[in-house]
């Protein structure tokens, strides 16, 4: 019986303490997966809040550049061209507006006879977006004073539909179309004159590998009597971090111009971009 006794214990205290390992096993267990639960839960909390503020990011996006170009000459003829430009692009949620300034001066001296020719522009384009992204309602608003053609203080606003037809990595294009009107004087004889118009507009952008990009912008406002339409071809070049050299190519056809001045105007420049950010 005493045998059969300590046996019996002998056997009952290794089963006990294996009983003690296996339940610290479990509470350890039990106790390192809560932690590891609350670590997972911080983590995806952080990982939750660091894709809100990216997302918050990349709904406002706000992209400012400048251009600079300076040209002149001396000897029979003293010319000085002096371009300014200023581009911002806002992208919001709902909205993705365009905001542009361009001021172009000459003046030039022939034989004491001075001539001096300015012109100023602005514009902006408010896109709207529908459920889709690539579908739009738009507003644009011009305001030109062109010295060059004669045509002052013109006034222009369309309202109406823009579509991209894509917009990837590299490249983008999208196009629109919509009723308008513009008023615009002109400058030799002063007279006014109103018109209902239908402007059309196509722009095509395309990034290469070296930090170059290339950009043509075509847009036409028709009417019954006159016709302007315009065409602009620029190539930008990356020269260091947020400096750019930039090469246009613009070419503007207009009948609203006076008898005495030419329709089909070109202009070339060459100038830096600075990137604000």
């Amino acid at each position: 019986m005493k045998i059969l006794a300590l046996f019996i214990v002998l056997l009952f205290l290794p089963l006990k303490a294996f009983s003690a390992d296996i339940s610290s096993l479990h509470q350890q267990k039990a106790s390192d997966f809560f932690k590891n639960a609350h670590k997972k839960k911080r983590n995806m909390m952080r990982m939750l809040n660091e894709k809100h503020k990216k997302s918050k990011m990349e709904e406002n996006q706000l992209a400012m550049s400048g251009e600079f170009g300076f040209l002149t000459t001396s000897g029979n003829t003293k010319t000085s061209v002096l371009k300014m430009a200023l581009d911002t692009q806002h992208e919001l949620k709902s909205w993705s507006n365009q905001y542009s300034f361009q001021a172009l001066r000459r003046a030039s001296e022939v034989k004491g006879d001075s001539v001096e020719n300015n012109r100023m522009q602005l514009s902006t384009q408010l896109d709207y977006k529908l459920l889709k992204d690539t579908n739009r309602l738009f507003v644009y608003a011009e305001y030109d004073d062109n010295e060059f053609l004669r045509l002052r203080d013109q006034i222009t606003a369309v309202f109406g539909w823009r579509q991209i037809a894509w917009k990837k990595e590299k490249s983008s294009f999208g196009y629109s179309v919509g009723p308008g009107y513009v008023a615009f004087r002109r400058g030799n004889t002063g007279e006014s004159f109103y018109d209902f118009i239908v402007r059309t507009t196509a722009d095509f952008s395309y990034q290469f590998k070296n930090n170059a990009k290339f950009r043509h912008n075509l847009s036409a406002e028709m009417s019954e009597e006159n016709t302007k339409a315009r065409s602009v071809t620029s190539v930008t070049a990356k020269v260091f971090e947020k400096l750019a050299m930039k090469l246009s190519f613009e070419m503007t056809l207009d009948e609203n111009v006076s008898v005495n001045v030419d329709e089909f105007t070109t202009q070339t420049s060459v100038s830096l971009v600075y990137q604000f950010f």
